[in-house]
């Protein structure tokens, strides 16, 4: 009887500690959310080229959700984009309406000591195949009030095909 106490006991424990860290989790979560929220504003790429692209940042739905517009001209034709920013469940996500015509969402992970959060693919909706080309990962780093970098890595055929660095500037 001894025994199957303190089986309980260290069962009991074991589920705790898995609650605490998905407390953890959400209140990681929760910090990126807010972080993102710092760059409601209008930004410019800093590098001086031709395809200079902006990113406006707005929050929308009442607070729950930042809508973050992309534009740059390319060879004289507009590229716009859509990236959506929110909590779901406790979980930091985006999704991004990509100009490739598919919509991948991915997972964040902050890590406040770096300033850094990551987004990793989930899935995507109006992907044929794994194969087909989407973004599949993206990390932003806060650098300070003014300038954040964001490194986007496109995947095709299942294999990192490049990535866009940016570093922007609030304007």
């Amino acid at each position: 009887m001894k025994n199957v106490s303190r089986i309980l006991i260290a069962m009991l424990m074991i589920m705790g500690l898995g609650s605490f860290r998905h407390a953890s989790a959400a209140g990681g979560s929760a910090e990126a959310f807010a972080q993102l929220k710092s760059l409601v504003g209008h930004w410019e790429e800093q590098k001086v080229s031709e395809y200079k692209s902006t990113l406006d940042i707005e929050l929308t739905a009442g607070g729950t959700a930042l809508l973050e517009k992309f534009r740059m001209v390319e060879q004289g034709k507009p590229v716009e984009m859509i990236t959506m920013y929110y909590l779901d469940g406790g979980q930091l996500k985006l999704t991004h309406y990509c100009m490739a015509g598919n919509q991948p969402t991915m997972r964040g992970t902050y890590a406040p000591e770096t300033k850094t959060l990551t987004f990793d693919f989930e899935n995507a909706t109006n992907l044929k195949s794994p194969s087909d080309g989407h973004m599949h990962h993206a990390v932003y780093t806060f650098l300070d009030a003014d300038h954040f970098k964001t490194t986007w890595t496109f995947q095709k055929d299942q294999k990192d095909a490049f990535t866009e660095d940016a570093i922007y500037v609030r304007k």
